[in-house]
């Protein structure tokens, strides 16, 4: 049956309506385009569908830049340039802000943060077989592997490691195949991270420098994959801050708290996982850095603070958590997010706080995923 797409929502699936009304979110496909489409799954009253035939294809349509797209689960959106794909993603924010987070006002939006998609990943995780040594990453919607030699969307360090069979990703799968084999896949999973001049597959940190910031990062803690991208991030953050004292919550390996490094501004630093604040000490060593749950910490916390930065995972921040912030008093709060649906659902929570600011960062071009910021200022 052919439909029309209406926009893209989260995760770049494109919303439309079939003959019976039903919402049908369907991969693969682009606003206005008339497409016909195979049912995947219904699950709670809503259809998801893979787009099969397309009738009027949209002018952003563009063929896939890897061959593997479509049988690869790495990258899930390459059918559009990486200037059209931060506009769309920049659309998709605004719908969620809009629509979920039911803001009377959106924030003003700075242009989109678009890159090249060919090399521009220094983290990955890759799955291997012990028993046939073939390596690579999990087929699109299957637990198989898709064995590789060449990945365009890798950085050239993390490149080499598919295009030896037996070498240095198959040895590092072996030492850690009793500690990350899954019961779901079966395979070895190794992850990797490539700095400056090394590679790393262990929690051997390495050094990256961005910004004309030196990091120090492991293989088994989270840093953004896009090198290239992130100092404008870094622009976003520096230009909102305010005030002397700041509060970096959910800091991981102190990405932003390093940011503060020689300006005389004092930085508390909070972040659960002990690894990473171990990194953090080193990435910025004037900060005060603290490991707790950010739910606990807030509880307690009793310093005076001009702005808080939040950078939280995927699931957004604790229900208690924007009461806490909004309670502090604080001139600033800057909200970074890599899931706009739940950065939607928590900012109206900040009471006495309005979004006056946002940017999509596309840190990952070719697939569905987008980052974005926004900046909360008080409104009294």
């Amino acid at each position: 049956m052919a439909v029309r797409v209406e926009k893209l929502v989260s995760n770049c699936l494109g919303l439309a309506h079939g003959e019976d009304g039903r919402t049908v979110l369907i991969s693969d496909a682009l606003p206005g385009e008339v497409v016909d489409y195979t049912i995947t799954s219904d699950s709670r009253g809503v259809l998801m569908g893979r787009a099969d035939v397309i009738h009027e294809p949209s002018p952003m349509r563009r063929a896939p830049m890897c061959p593997l797209y479509g049988v690869c689960g790495g990258c899930d959106f390459q059918i559009v340039s990486t200037a059209d794909s931060a506009a769309l993603k920049e659309a998709i924010v605004r719908d969620n802000l809009s629509r979920i987070g039911r803001l009377d006002e959106l924030p003003v939006f700075l242009p989109p943060v678009s890159g090249e998609f060919e090399g521009y990943r220094s983290r990955a995780r890759f799955h291997v077989n012990l028993g046939t040594r073939e390596q690579g990453f999990l087929g699109a919607g299957s637990n198989t592997i898709v064995g590789m030699t060449h990945c365009p969307a890798l950085s050239n360090g993390l490149d080499d490691l598919l295009s030896t069979t037996g070498g240095a990703l198959y040895q590092a799968a072996r030492s850690v195949m009793f500690q990350n084999r899954t019961s779901r896949t079966g395979f070895a999973e190794v992850a990797a991270f490539e700095g400056d001049d090394e590679v790393t597959v262990s929690d051997k940190a390495v050094e990256i420098t961005i910004d004309g910031i030196p990091y120090y990062v492991s293989s088994r803690v989270f840093f953004q994959s896009n090198p290239r991208l992130l100092p404008e991030l870094f622009r976003f953050v520096r230009d909102n801050t305010v005030g002397d004292e700041i509060m970096d919550l959910y800091s991981g390996v102190g990405t932003f708290s390093a940011l503060f490094e020689g300006t005389g501004k004092k930085v508390w630093a909070v972040e659960k996982q002990r690894e990473c604040l171990f990194l953090s000490k080193k990435n910025a060593p004037s900060a005060s850095s603290f490991t707790s749950d950010v739910a606990l910490w807030a509880k307690r916390m009793n310093r005076r603070v001009s702005t808080v930065i939040v950078d939280p995972p995927r699931v957004g921040l604790d229900p208690s958590v924007p009461a806490m912030i909004s309670s502090w008093g604080v001139e600033r709060i800057i909200y970074v997010s890599c899931n706009s649906v739940t950065a939607a659902r928590d900012i109206p929570l900040f009471t006495g706080y309005r979004a006056t600011k946002a940017q999509v960062f596309d840190f990952y071009p070719g697939s569905s995923h987008e980052e974005c910021a926004f900046l909360l200022e008080a409104t009294s």
